[in-house]
Protein backbone atom coordinates (compact mmCIF):
# COMPACT_ATOMS: atom_id res chain seq x y z
CA UNK A 1 0.00 0.00 0.00
CA UNK A 2 1.56 3.48 -0.97
CA UNK A 3 2.23 6.24 2.00
CA UNK A 4 -0.78 7.92 0.80
CA UNK A 5 -3.17 5.20 0.95
CA UNK A 6 -1.65 4.70 4.46
CA UNK A 7 -2.08 8.32 5.18
CA UNK A 8 -5.96 8.06 4.45
CA UNK A 9 -6.52 5.01 5.91
CA UNK A 10 -4.83 6.73 9.41
CA UNK A 11 -7.01 9.77 8.95
CA UNK A 12 -10.50 8.02 8.15
CA UNK A 13 -9.66 5.47 11.35
CA UNK A 14 -9.09 8.72 13.62
CA UNK A 15 -11.95 10.42 12.06
CA UNK A 16 -14.15 7.59 12.94
CA UNK A 17 -12.81 6.98 16.16
CA UNK A 18 -13.41 10.59 17.17
CA UNK A 19 -17.29 10.79 15.99
CA UNK A 20 -18.03 7.13 16.81
CA UNK A 21 -21.63 7.68 17.12
CA UNK A 22 -21.78 9.38 13.82
CA UNK A 23 -21.92 8.12 10.02
CA UNK A 24 -19.18 9.40 7.78
CA UNK A 25 -20.69 10.16 4.49
CA UNK A 26 -17.45 11.82 3.46
CA UNK A 27 -13.77 13.87 3.92
CA UNK A 28 -11.58 15.93 2.18
CA UNK A 29 -7.96 17.66 2.38
CA UNK A 30 -8.84 21.53 3.17
CA UNK A 31 -6.54 24.43 3.94
CA UNK A 32 -4.03 24.12 2.36
CA UNK A 33 -3.95 21.20 0.38
CA UNK A 34 -7.35 22.51 -1.44
CA UNK A 35 -5.39 25.44 -2.01
CA UNK A 36 -1.98 24.33 -3.53
CA UNK A 37 -0.59 26.37 -0.49
CA UNK A 38 1.37 23.50 1.06
CA UNK A 39 4.62 23.66 2.79
CA UNK A 40 6.59 21.54 5.06
CA UNK A 41 5.14 23.44 8.14
CA UNK A 42 1.40 23.01 6.96
CA UNK A 43 -1.21 20.89 9.34
CA UNK A 44 -3.35 18.86 7.68
CA UNK A 45 -6.50 20.22 7.53
CA UNK A 46 -9.85 18.03 6.84
CA UNK A 47 -13.52 18.53 5.94
CA UNK A 48 -15.34 15.73 7.32
CA UNK A 49 -19.17 15.27 7.08
CA UNK A 50 -21.58 13.20 8.94
CA UNK A 51 -25.10 11.73 8.01
CA UNK A 52 -26.36 12.48 11.68
CA UNK A 53 -24.53 15.40 13.25
CA UNK A 54 -25.83 18.23 14.42
CA UNK A 55 -24.70 20.79 13.42
CA UNK A 56 -20.26 22.12 13.13
CA UNK A 57 -17.56 21.12 15.19
CA UNK A 58 -14.24 22.00 15.22
CA UNK A 59 -11.35 19.49 16.94
CA UNK A 60 -7.49 19.38 16.72
CA UNK A 61 -6.03 15.52 17.29
CA UNK A 62 -2.93 14.69 16.26
CA UNK A 63 -1.70 17.46 13.99
CA UNK A 64 -4.90 17.47 12.47
CA UNK A 65 -7.46 20.39 12.07
CA UNK A 66 -10.95 18.68 11.41
CA UNK A 67 -13.73 20.75 10.12
CA UNK A 68 -16.86 18.56 11.11
CA UNK A 69 -19.97 19.05 9.60
CA UNK A 70 -23.81 18.04 9.81
CA UNK A 71 -25.24 16.93 5.70
CA UNK A 72 -27.54 19.87 6.24
CA UNK A 73 -24.79 22.76 8.00
CA UNK A 74 -22.59 21.24 5.31
CA UNK A 75 -25.24 22.26 2.35
CA UNK A 76 -25.94 25.53 4.18
CA UNK A 77 -21.99 26.27 3.71
CA UNK A 78 -22.09 25.38 0.17
CA UNK A 79 -25.00 27.47 -0.10
CA UNK A 80 -23.71 30.46 1.77
CA UNK A 81 -26.16 30.50 4.05
CA UNK A 82 -26.24 33.59 6.88
CA UNK A 83 -27.23 31.15 9.53
CA UNK A 84 -23.77 30.18 9.82
CA UNK A 85 -20.39 31.86 10.68
CA UNK A 86 -18.66 33.92 8.35
CA UNK A 87 -15.26 31.55 9.31
CA UNK A 88 -17.16 29.13 7.75
CA UNK A 89 -18.33 29.93 4.77
CA UNK A 90 -15.27 32.11 3.25
CA UNK A 91 -13.73 28.62 2.98
CA UNK A 92 -16.32 27.11 0.56
CA UNK A 93 -14.53 27.15 -2.16
CA UNK A 94 -12.05 24.06 -0.82
CA UNK A 95 -15.09 21.90 -2.20
CA UNK A 96 -13.99 23.34 -5.84
CA UNK A 97 -11.02 20.45 -5.43
CA UNK A 98 -12.88 17.75 -3.38
CA UNK A 99 -12.84 15.18 -5.42
CA UNK A 100 -9.26 15.32 -5.85
CA UNK A 101 -8.63 15.51 -2.06
CA UNK A 102 -11.31 12.89 -1.37
CA UNK A 103 -10.20 10.97 1.73
CA UNK A 104 -13.47 8.99 2.12
CA UNK A 105 -16.54 8.96 0.38
CA UNK A 106 -19.50 6.69 1.79
CA UNK A 107 -20.47 4.63 -1.16
CA UNK A 108 -24.52 4.50 0.27
CA UNK A 109 -24.23 8.57 -0.27
CA UNK A 110 -22.25 8.90 -3.52
CA UNK A 111 -25.64 10.67 -5.24
CA UNK A 112 -25.62 13.54 -2.35
CA UNK A 113 -21.86 13.94 -2.82
CA UNK A 114 -21.84 13.82 -7.29
CA UNK A 115 -24.94 16.48 -6.39
CA UNK A 116 -23.34 18.72 -4.37
CA UNK A 117 -19.80 18.53 -6.45
CA UNK A 118 -22.19 19.65 -9.59
CA UNK A 119 -23.58 22.63 -8.18
CA UNK A 120 -21.52 25.84 -10.40
CA UNK A 121 -19.86 27.83 -7.57
CA UNK A 122 -20.34 31.05 -9.82
CA UNK A 123 -24.09 31.06 -8.68
CA UNK A 124 -23.31 31.42 -5.07
CA UNK A 125 -20.03 33.86 -5.60
CA UNK A 126 -21.88 37.06 -4.99
CA UNK A 127 -22.77 35.88 -1.66
CA UNK A 128 -19.30 34.21 -0.86
CA UNK A 129 -17.40 37.43 -1.91
CA UNK A 130 -20.43 39.43 0.31
CA UNK A 131 -19.09 36.76 3.27
CA UNK A 132 -15.60 36.83 2.05
CA UNK A 133 -15.47 41.18 2.22
CA UNK A 134 -17.53 41.40 5.65
CA UNK A 135 -15.51 39.35 7.04
CA UNK A 136 -11.79 40.65 5.92
CA UNK A 137 -13.36 44.21 6.35
CA UNK A 138 -13.72 43.91 9.88
CA UNK A 139 -9.85 42.25 10.27
CA UNK A 140 -8.35 44.66 8.02
CA UNK A 141 -10.00 47.55 7.83
CA UNK A 142 -11.36 48.34 11.02
CA UNK A 143 -9.45 46.29 13.49
CA UNK A 144 -5.77 46.53 11.64
CA UNK A 145 -5.01 42.60 12.40
CA UNK A 146 -1.96 41.39 11.38
CA UNK A 147 -2.67 37.90 11.18
CA UNK A 148 -1.66 34.58 9.43
CA UNK A 149 -4.84 33.52 7.88
CA UNK A 150 -4.91 37.17 6.01
CA UNK A 151 -3.26 35.16 3.44
CA UNK A 152 -6.52 34.32 1.37
CA UNK A 153 -6.67 37.83 0.78
CA UNK A 154 -3.77 37.40 -1.70
CA UNK A 155 -5.19 33.80 -2.57
CA UNK A 156 -9.20 35.14 -3.87
CA UNK A 157 -7.96 37.97 -5.04
CA UNK A 158 -5.48 36.46 -7.60
CA UNK A 159 -8.40 34.41 -8.60
CA UNK A 160 -10.46 37.24 -8.85
CA UNK A 161 -8.12 38.55 -11.35
CA UNK A 162 -8.30 35.26 -13.34
CA UNK A 163 -11.73 35.24 -13.43
CA UNK A 164 -12.30 38.50 -14.88
CA UNK A 165 -10.29 37.40 -18.07
CA UNK A 166 -11.87 33.24 -18.14
CA UNK A 167 -15.13 33.86 -16.35
CA UNK A 168 -14.43 30.77 -14.32
CA UNK A 169 -13.74 30.34 -10.53
CA UNK A 170 -10.71 28.43 -10.09
CA UNK A 171 -8.84 28.15 -7.21
CA UNK A 172 -5.52 27.08 -9.16
CA UNK A 173 -3.40 29.85 -8.86
CA UNK A 174 -0.29 31.25 -9.97
CA UNK A 175 3.18 29.91 -8.67
CA UNK A 176 4.52 33.39 -7.86
CA UNK A 177 1.24 34.04 -6.19
CA UNK A 178 1.95 30.80 -4.11
CA UNK A 179 5.47 31.48 -3.54
CA UNK A 180 4.17 35.07 -1.76
CA UNK A 181 1.33 33.11 0.31
CA UNK A 182 3.96 30.74 1.39
CA UNK A 183 6.42 33.80 2.18
CA UNK A 184 3.35 35.56 4.11
CA UNK A 185 2.50 32.23 6.24
CA UNK A 186 6.21 32.04 7.10
CA UNK A 187 6.65 35.14 8.05
CA UNK A 188 3.93 37.34 8.98
CA UNK A 189 4.53 38.38 12.03
CA UNK A 190 7.62 40.02 11.18
CA UNK A 191 6.78 41.55 7.92
CA UNK A 192 6.31 44.94 8.03
CA UNK A 193 2.53 46.51 8.83
CA UNK A 194 2.77 48.05 5.70
CA UNK A 195 0.85 45.08 4.81
CA UNK A 196 -1.95 45.98 5.91
CA UNK A 197 -2.14 49.23 3.49
CA UNK A 198 -1.64 46.25 0.96
CA UNK A 199 -4.11 43.92 2.02
CA UNK A 200 -6.52 47.23 1.93
CA UNK A 201 -6.07 47.96 -1.68
CA UNK A 202 -6.73 44.43 -2.58
CA UNK A 203 -9.97 44.07 -0.53
CA UNK A 204 -10.72 47.38 -2.24
CA UNK A 205 -9.77 45.55 -5.88
CA UNK A 206 -12.02 42.72 -4.87
CA UNK A 207 -15.08 45.10 -3.63
CA UNK A 208 -14.89 46.68 -6.78
CA UNK A 209 -15.53 43.58 -9.04
CA UNK A 210 -18.26 42.73 -6.77
CA UNK A 211 -20.18 45.79 -7.56
CA UNK A 212 -20.08 45.05 -10.85
CA UNK A 213 -21.55 41.42 -10.16
CA UNK A 214 -24.96 44.00 -8.63
CA UNK A 215 -24.53 45.66 -11.96
CA UNK A 216 -24.63 42.45 -14.13
CA UNK A 217 -27.30 41.65 -12.05
CA UNK A 218 -29.45 44.97 -12.13
CA UNK A 219 -29.10 44.17 -16.00
CA UNK A 220 -30.75 40.61 -16.51
CA UNK A 221 -33.97 40.66 -18.07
Amino acid sequence: MSEKNNEKEFLIEKLKGLFIHNELIFAYYCGSKAYGTVSKDSDIDLVAVFSDLGGITHAKLDGMDIFAYGLDSFIQRQSISDELPLYNLIHADDFLRAEENLIYLNEEFKSEFEKLTSIKFDKVLPDFLDSFLLYYDLLINKQEAKVKRNYHIYRVHSIITNYKKTKIYDVNISKEVVNKILNYKKNWASISDDVINEFKGLLKDIKDFRETIKEDDGNET
